[in-house]
């Protein structure tokens, strides 16, 4: 019995002592993280008032299976 109050006892002593780190270095950790991130968005996002800027694309042309079968062409009548 005086073993499982032991385990026990020590399994709340570390999920308390875990949780408080968490509890003071998470915050750390985010803000830390926060601040590089800005910093990189910055240097890549940088452009001045009227500047232009022109991506093309490739053209993307409508590609036919040729196993779904074939093209009928038909007629309305009246």
């Amino acid at each position: 019995m005086g073993v499982l109050l032991k385990i026990i006892l020590i399994s709340v002593l570390v999920y308390y002592t875990v949780k408080t780190a968490f509890r003071l270095f998470l915050p750390l950790l985010g803000k830390r993280f926060e601040e590089e991130l800005y910093r990189r968005t910055q240097n890549q996002n940088i452009k001045r008032e009227g500047e232009v800027t022109i991506k093309y694309q490739k053209d993307k042309q409508k590609k036919i299976d040729e196993d779904i079968g074939e093209y009928t062409d038909f007629e309305e009548i009246d």
